[in-house]
């Protein structure tokens, strides 16, 4: 047995592995009626954790409530509630908050998950001031303010993530706008790992998915599906576009108690696709 530079074991320094879970946290998870959010928010209740489900339009609202019955019957004893909210607004963003102080029952939001995005494609000459606006509205000021509302509430040990997308460091055609506010999600991580670190205890982390196939994914348009195929193709891990259950369990991995030493990180979810 080897000994370290004080005098110790190395395998007295390694403790028993231990099975940590969430359960009694609260958690928001915006865009969560469908796609990834809608898988983050499951994971998360498997854990444990009461989850806040955030829909925007009238059109999710069934989807919505049908991930609250689902997690209402997991088995994990999670709370869940649906709230139909534009993330965007100030107004709905207290909706939101409140909605999480409520399902608490100890005044705690313990988890926040950004995963409401705009992911709309436009070549360069037609990008308009209101497309623009549409997606950093989405993707760049809503996960600021939001999180501004939610950290006065979020203890010691609190998780944000941010769900940022392999465009954010990638050329993709028609991306001019989505990969510059997903790569502003990157350095959210960075600049907020350092604010709230040390000083209030929250970690926060970045997951860059690469493309997912899911309701965004299939309503792109059949010319960038095509333009991705030969990319979706060379990707080392497997040839195929990603899925929702590759991307979740990170997710639930960084809101837990073994992620304490991870922040300020941005895991590529993406089968490797940076690796080009």
């Amino acid at each position: 047995m080897t000994q370290n530079h004080n005098g110790r074991s190395n395998a007295s320094m390694v403790e028993p592995r231990k099975v940590y879970d969430l359960a009694g946290l609260t958690s928001i998870v915006t865009g969560s009626s469908r796609g990834i959010g809608a898988g983050i928010a499951l994971e998360l209740a498997r854990r444990g954790a009461n989850v806040v489900v955030n829909y925007t339009s009238d059109k999710s609202k069934n989807a919505a409530e049908s991930i609250v019955s689902t997690i209402k019957g997991c088995g994990s004893g999670a709370r869940a509630i649906a709230i139909q909210a534009n993330v965007v607004l100030p107004d709905d963003q207290k909706k939101v908050v409140e909605a999480a102080l409520e399902l608490s029952g100890d005044e705690a939001i313990n988890i926040l998950v950004h995963n409401a995005g705009n992911g709309d494609d436009c070549y360069l000459p037609e990008i308009t001031e209101d497309f623009y606006s549409m997606q950093t509205d989405l993707n760049v000021k809503a996960p600021i303010f939001l999180t501004q509302k939610v950290i006065p509430h979020m203890p010691r040990g609190g998780r944000i993530i941010l769900i940022s997308s392999c465009s954010a460091r990638m050329g993709v055609a028609q991306h001019t706008v989505y990969a510059a506010s997903k790569a502003s999600n990157e350095s959210f991580a960075r600049v907020w790992a350092t604010e709230l670190g040390q000083s209030k205890g929250i970690t926060v982390n970045c997951v860059n998915p690469g493309p997912v196939a899911t309701d965004g994914y299939f309503d792109s348009t059949q010319e960038f599906i095509d333009d991705l195929k030969p990319l979706v193709d060379s990707t080392p891990a497997e040839a195929r576009v990603g899925e929702v259950r590759d991307i979740a369990p990170i997710v639930g991995f960084l809101a837990s108690e073994e992620s304490r030493w991870v922040t300020g990180s941005t895991v590529s979810a993406c089968g490797g696709l940076l690796l080009f």
